[in-house]
């Protein structure tokens, strides 16, 4: 792959989003720029000597056209006299794309020639500011310089017009021959006016015989619960929910991510040609894996607007409110049920849980044993805080459809559980159910540092003395040092840290004593800590059987 196929890239798709208008400031370090625009552009391609003269010539062109024009600079004080025209064009609401070229990063500060810090060189006046990477080396690089100039030329006709500005550090040699780019896609920003959705959207969603609706994560809506429970009854649509999506109804798939491991083969003929999503993060690797295989239309739907394309074959991003837009959308369309789509996949999802019911009736005390019975114990009224690493991943498989769940999984990291979950539990009259692993609960212990600590707080810490995780997926065991530096067994004691901040205190470390250690638990009149603890070495054990035993038990 040649290091600069990203910059014909970014000129093709710039010419495909529509820019007729290029304004070129000369210079050295711009050449690979020059030499795409000018391939792609040729006369349309205008030639400016001044950089401030420059900017302000394309703001000209772009107030008369209201579209957006591109105008393009060399590196270091050549960039910095674009910054009266960026501004102008941004107080006036005028759709500029600025395109400086840069030296990379580690000639900065190296009395190197026109060399100064480009980064968001605009600041404030400017709507936006991207940088490409300094080279192309691999297909990731190619993907992420497709998405940042769709999305820097979308956001500058988004809502209230202005411009954009994208940095391109570039190595040597700059006057080499470079690719035609042919591997780029338009990303579509579309903004439904109010509820109303566009004929192209419902044309798309007509001729669609296969839908999926993936449910990123989301705080309980009862509005859009409800109309996404509409379009789960059309026998083409498939609604898919995680724990974290906080969707429930007979017709949601609630699917664990074993679902899309163990039936790869029937859901590689079960592919959508219509991918709408919207939400947060994804827990699943998996089903992020299996969508990254589908070729067809995705849509994103984000309240913001951001470009958020998660698997890799984004085409539009709905700039719109959630729910709005279903709501929009379900008036739109009619429900059909002459489709078997729908109906497989329930039956594939309807076997895989069968098969974990089978597979868990007996299974020994460990931490797939501790969710299962704390899963059954939540109630629709609880909420359950679901801690990241391996709880998260248990709590997929056993989750309670009607308990509301959040999670930290923004950045998904173990900081702060305690303390978010205390933050929920401080504005509900709801049981909070925290469930944390032991390096959740000593990272954030601190959280306990708090005299509004709310009595309906409840924390449950499944100690397997470290990172649980690092035991269930491939890799981290065959390393050297997986113990000290996977693991990360510590020498703290639960008990004395919960004592230390003056709440109720329990535990358990066998089947038998549950039942009456989570009685006593949950019946605390203050804030409480259920500590269970399990063994890594039968955690292990016991997952590993579970994964084999599941495989052969859903075949």
């Amino acid at each position: 792959m040649n290091t600069k196929s990203h910059i014909p890239l970014m000129a093709s798709l710039l010419k495909a989003k529509g820019v007729k208008h290029v304004v070129i400031a000369p210079g050295s370090r711009n050449a690979p720029l020059i030499q795409s625009f000018y391939k792609e552009f040729g006369e349309s391609c205008l030639s400016i000597v001044d950089e401030r003269s420059a900017g302000y010539f394309a703001l000209g062109i772009a107030l008369k056209t209201h579209t957006p024009v591109v105008v393009i600079t060399t590196s270091g004080t050549a960039a910095l006299n674009l910054a009266p025209a960026i501004a102008e064009a941004f107080y006036q609401g005028v759709p500029l794309l600025a395109i400086t070229a840069d030296r990379p990063a580690e000639w900065i500060g190296q009395q190197d020639n026109q060399v100064i810090h480009q980064q968001n060189i605009f600041g404030n006046n400017c709507k936006a500011g991207y940088e490409l990477p300094v080279e192309c080396t691999c297909s990731e690089d190619l993907w992420l310089s497709n998405r940042i100039v769709n999305e820097a030329y979308n956001k500058t006709i988004t809502g209230k017009f202005g411009p954009v500005h994208i940095n391109v550090p570039l190595r040597e040699p700059l006057y080499d021959e470079l690719p035609v780019s042919t591997e780029y896609s338009i990303i579509e920003t579309y903004s439904p006016a109010g509820v109303e959705i566009g004929e192209d959207l419902i044309r798309t969603w007509e001729k669609s015989k296969r839908i999926l609706i993936v449910c990123g994560q989301q705080f309980r809506d009862e509005n859009l619960n409800a109309v996404l429970n509409q379009f789960a009854k059309d026998s083409r649509v498939v609604v898919l929910s995680e724990s974290t999506g906080n969707i429930s109804g007979e017709n949601i798939l609630h699917n664990p991510d074993l679902l899309f491991q163990y039936a790869e083969k029937e859901l590689a003929n079960l592919k959508p040609e219509l991918v709408v999503y919207y939400g947060g993060q994804v827990v699943s690797k998996r089903i992020r894996t299996y969508l990254r295989t589908v070729s067809c239309e995705f849509w994103y739907v984000s309240p913001g607007g951001l470009v958020v394309d998660t698997f890799k074959r984004l085409s539009k991003v709905i700039h719109a409110d959630v729910t709005a837009f279903f709501a929009g959308l379900s008036k739109k369309i009619e429900i059909v049920s002459t489709s078997d789509y729908s109906q497989k996949w329930q039956l594939l999802c309807a076997k895989i849980l069968e098969a974990i019911k089978l597979q868990t009736k007996d299974v020994t005390f460990s931490d797939l044993w501790v969710t299962k019975q704390i899963a059954n114990k939540l109630q629709p009224e609880s909420i359950l805080f679901a801690g990241n690493s391996s709880m998260i991943r248990y709590l997929q498989y056993f989750k309670n459809k009607s308990t509301e769940v959040f999670a930290n999984r923004g950045t998904s990291g173990i900081d702060g559980c305690i303390s978010t979950a205390a933050g929920i539990a401080t504005v509900t009259d709801k049981t909070v159910f925290a469930v944390l692993g032991d390096l959740s609960f000593v990272y954030d212990s601190n959280g306990l540092w708090n005299k509004n600590l709310p009595a309906n707080l409840k924390i449950i810490v499944v100690n397997n003395k470290g990172g649980g995780i690092f035991s269930m997926i491939p890799g981290p065991a065959q390393q050297v040092g997986f113990e000290a530096f996977f693991q990360a067994h510590h020498p703290v004691s639960i008990e004395k840290i919960t004592k230390a901040f003056n709440l109720d205190y329990t535990f358990c470390s066998d089947a038998e004593s549950f039942e009456e250690a989570f009685q006593a638990f949950s019946a605390s009149k203050k804030a409480a800590v259920l500590e269970i603890e399990t063994s890594s070495e039968i955690n292990t054990q016991v997952f590993t059987n579970f994964v084999k035993n599941l495989k052969n038990e859903y075949k």
